[in-house]
């Protein structure tokens, strides 16, 4: 049997491949995870790494149609991207596929402070303290399916 690498660099049976879309998206939502990394503590200003990894945990290869072009997200404290402006992702589907048991990993950096518009302009509001850091799944209903994760950051001066 031939085994074909994945854009992960995983491997996946050549003659399971073309079974990535038989499975409905329903199911498939329900057999992906979503885990984010970070850490504990944080220095305001200072740009700190996140780890946002979607899993497949399903037995075979699968595929996912998105409402946008856009895979993943994150959220400060319920603040799309730190930014309480707002973020609209086109809204062209996306379908993305998930061999067997693949991990896809993303970054996203955050200096601790959420942008905000003002008479004057977009100023940036530090958050120090406790706050919640949120990945997820840009599938829609993605906080009801449980397509998120979230981590606690305390940010210092």
């Amino acid at each position: 049997m031939r085994r074909l690498p994945t854009s992960s660099g995983a491997f996946d049976d050549e003659e399971s491949s073309w079974t990535a879309g038989l499975v409905p998206d329903a199911v498939v939502l329900r057999g992906l995870s979503v885990e984010v990394r970070g850490p504990d503590r944080m220095a305001l200003g200072e740009p700190t790494r996140f780890r946002i990894a979607i899993r497949n945990r399903l037995p075979l290869p699968v595929s996912v149609t998105l409402p946008t072009s856009r895979l993943w997200g994150w959220q400060v404290d319920g603040v799309p991207e730190a930014d309480e402006r707002g973020y609209d992702a086109p809204d062209a589907n996306r379908t993305v596929v998930f061999a067997r048991g693949e991990r896809k990993v993303f970054e996203a950096a955050w200096d601790g402070r959420i942008r905000r518009s003002s008479v004057d302009g977009d100023v940036w509001t530090d958050q120090e303290g406790p706050c919640e850091f949120t990945g997820y799944l840009a599938a829609d209903d993605w906080e009801r399916r449980g397509l998120y994760d979230r981590t606690e950051v305390v940010v210092e001066e």
